[in-house]
């Protein structure tokens, strides 16, 4: 059995549906397993997300730029402000000019469901309520797997996309243990007009303020801005899932938790924090896992991870998701290149992926760092040697970002795919 005769995915998230739309594109048959028993839930369930013009360049590709984009919020700087709220840098999401797509926010579930349409329009199998137990067994030729409701299945090639806590990567590498940092992200949704916006004070959305007592993030929901994620991020101690799940439902405690020091912000974080709808909180504890010696089972190499399984990046670039798409695309690309050359080999260019995708990953974390750092108060800051805060140098560089936002993906492939075809022939 050819890698892409039979592509199964496990999670059925963000990054499941992209990887499944990216095989149907390049006319490989994959299906979808998800352990959720359906792909409805309400807009606000999980909160927005950013995408930045490397996410969308993969999203128009599949021809739903359009429709995300009627459906998000659209803008280009998140802006920063000190504890006067004086706005002392910006840092570009996007930009239609200089990398060819203005950053969108969007809902996470209205993205869901736009990718899940374009499944269902497509015919690509997704089966629903169907939970990942283990895999069973991996040959040459193939890879089963079970569910825990005793079904199993057989595939080519098994991707696992199902994040974080995936049960894919204990088999992938046994061992790894994730890392709490000891931070979570507290989140909810105000009304814009709710919101005390000091005209003198020249704000712009996205803003993170900056004071003593941390940042405090503003972003707006919705295409017209009428409605506003706020948030800040706070220590704790870490839970087990149990533990995380049952703060999580205590809506009441993690608004006491947001509002304990409410008297010592600026007023326009106040006025967030006040008449906070319970429904609407949420929290996101911050989890990283070390850097993965392989992100494919060794033997046969028909199990893959990808997305956060297989590298979980914190949320300050907003490239979570984005990095995910990124991934899918670049695989499914081999995969192509894989089914019209039969004189390329598997293992080659998984060596060749995981390499390309971790290079830039690390890229990314050292970028994270930088604006982890830009989080800091302005004093702390000072402190830091040159290199580890980021600064904008847009007005010098204009393409300062274009090794984030404009990737050669495509490009790199097909250079791999054409000296490594030399290479064969000339053997």
């Amino acid at each position: 059995m050819s890698f892409t005769d039979n592509v199964a995915i496990i999670g059925g998230g963000l990054a499941g549906m992209a990887a499944a739309l990216a095989l149907h594109e390049l006319s490989i048959k994959c299906a979808v397993y998800e352990m959720r028993d359906t792909n409805a839930a309400s807009p606000t369930s999980s909160g927005a997300l950013m995408l930045s013009p490397n996410a969308l360049r993969i999203l128009d590709r599949f021809g739903l730029y359009s429709m995300i984009k009627e459906l998000s919020y659209v803008f280009d700087y998140v802006y920063y402000k000190n504890v006067d709220e004086q706005t002392i840098d910006q840092y570009p999401l996007g930009g239609d000019r200089a990398f060819g797509y203005e950053a969108l926010r969007i809902y996470r579930q209205d993205l869901l469901d736009i990718l899940y349409a374009a499944c269902f329009e497509r015919k690509i199998p997704i089966h629903f309520s169907k939970k990942f137990d283990k895999v069973i067994e991996e040959s040459e030729t193939h890879v089963k797997f079970r569910f825990t409701d005793g079904t199993s299945e057989t595939a080519s090639l098994l991707i696992g996309s199902d994040g974080i806590h995936s049960k894919l990567r204990d088999y992938v590498i046994p061992g790894v243990q994730k890392k709490f940092v000891g931070l979570a992200a507290l989140m909810w949704e105000v009304p814009t007009n709710q919101l005390r916006i000091p005209n003198e004070k020249d704000y712009k959305f996205p803003v993170t303020i900056l004071t003593e007592n941390g940042a405090f993030v503003l972003a707006p929901q919705k295409p017209d801005g009428s409605a506003m994620l706020a948030g800040t991020q706070i220590a704790l101690e870490e839970r087990d899932r149990e533990g995380w799940s049952q703060l999580l439902a205590d809506k009441e405690g993690l608004v006491k938790l947001a509002t304990a020091n409410i008297g010592v912000w600026p007023d326009i974080a106040k006025s967030g924090m006040e008449n906070i709808n319970h429904e609407t909180m949420n929290m996101w504890p911050f989890y990283t896992i070390p850097q993965l010696s392989n992100w494919t089972s060794q033997k046969h190499q028909r199990v893959v991870i990808l997305g956060d399984a297989a590298h979980a990046i914190p949320p300050t670039t907003g490239q979570g998701a984005s990095q995910a798409f990124e991934d899918v695309m670049s695989l499914a690309l081999l995969l192509s290149a894989l089914k019209e050359n039969g004189s390329l080999k598997w293992d080659e260019a998984l060596q060749f992926w995981q390499k390309m995708r971790q290079d830039r990953i690390n890229d990314l974390l050292v970028l994270t760092k930088q604006l982890n750092n830009k989080r800091l108060p302005l004093e702390k800051q000072k402190l830091l040697a040159k290199g580890d805060l980021w600064v904008d140098e847009s007005a010098e560089n204009p393409n300062q970002m274009a090794w984030l936002y404009v990737p050669k993906t495509e490009e790199m492939v097909k250079i791999w795919v054409r000296k490594t075809v030399m290479k064969s022939n000339a053997l």
